[in-house]
Parts: structure tokens; sequence; C-alpha cells
């Protein structure tokens, strides 16, 4: 049933949204570094065709896809920050304003890793396949639950193993320790 609210048809033009993405991205850029100086031909053609090499592979669209948003919920969320900050008659401090460009830099890569090893995760490296292994097969000591065909429940399976989360707490426990030594000596 057709309805007013019904956009899935906008899903049929999703890539070409990312193409316009990127295009648009690319050229605001060009046109902020100025790297090629200030000929908008220029910078124009270069970013039509880094958009135009994402025609190409679908990978690299899926990633834009999943990644946009969380960079708009990122953005969102500092806007709002900020305006709240002010709005209260607060202010921010001055050394968080001078790298907050850095904070974003770092969590806007860390959205993208992410995202690039959940779309490609299991299909990349010399020893990852997509074959399920039957958790009867494996030999004694270990459950199976690793070698599973997708990337995220071997994630995280490994990151939650009691190993991996020991190691994390004598990690943490002797970042505390070498700290508190430094200041109290």
């Amino acid at each position: 049933m057709a309805s007013f609210f019904d956009i899935s048809l906008l899903g049929n033009f999703s890539d070409i949204f990312v193409i316009l993405f990127i295009f648009t991205a690319a050229y605001a850029i060009l046109m902020v570094k100025k790297p090629f100086g200030d000929f908008k031909g220029v910078n124009a053609l270069l970013a039509f065709a880094m958009a135009m090499m994402f025609i190409f592979s679908k990978d690299a669209i899926s990633i834009i896809k999943n990644t946009i948003p969380w960079y708009i919920i990122m953005m969102i969320a500092l806007t709002m920050t900020l305006m709240v900050t002010q709005s209260i008659g607060g202010v921010m401090p001055a050394e968080l304003m001078k790298s907050i460009g850095t904070w974003i830099l770092v969590i806007g890569i860390i959205i993208l890793v992410i995202n690039i090893s959940m779309t490609l995760g299991q299909d990349v490296g010399p020893f990852l396949s997509n074959e399920t292994i039957d958790p009867d097969s494996v030999p004694a000591g270990g459950s199976g639950d690793v070698g599973s065909g997708s990337f995220a429940q071997n994630f995280g399976a490994t990151l939650f193993h009691p190993k991996v989360l020991a190691m994390l707490v004598v990690l943490i426990t002797a970042l505390f320790a070498v700290l508190l030594v430094g200041y109290w000596i």
C-alpha cells in the first residue's frame, strides 16, 4: 500500500546520493585547502574524477553509506553540546576548543575503520575466508566460536574472550600503577 511516508523508492537512488556526497565533499576540501590554486574548474574536475572512481566499487559505496550517518550523528552531538554549553552561560575550555579538530579527526577515523572492517573484514587477509567451521570438528581445547563466517561475530567473540578481558585488566592495572608511582615520587 502506498503512503505519503513510503520512501523506499529512494533506496534505488542511494548510490547516486553517495556519488553526489563524495563530489561535494571532495570539491569543498579542494576549494578550502587550495592544493591546485583557486581554479574552480580544475577542482571540480578532480572532485568529479574522485567521485566517479567510487562507481566501480560496491564495497566502497557500502562503506560510505554506512559511515555517513555516524558522521552526521557525531556532528549533531557536537553542535548540541556546544549550543547547550553556551546557552547556560558556560564556556568551553580554550585547550579543548583548540584540539576539537583533532578529536573530530580521530573519532572520524575510528568510525571509518570500524565500517571498513564490518564491510570487508571477513574477506581480506590471508587467513580469513567465508567458510564456516563446525564447532564439533575443532581440536580439543577450542570452542570454535571465532571460526564462523561472520566478521562481527568473530570480532565480538575474540574481544570478549576471557583471556583477552584478563589481558585488558592486567594492562589497565599496570597503567594505573605506573601513573600512581610517577605521581607519588
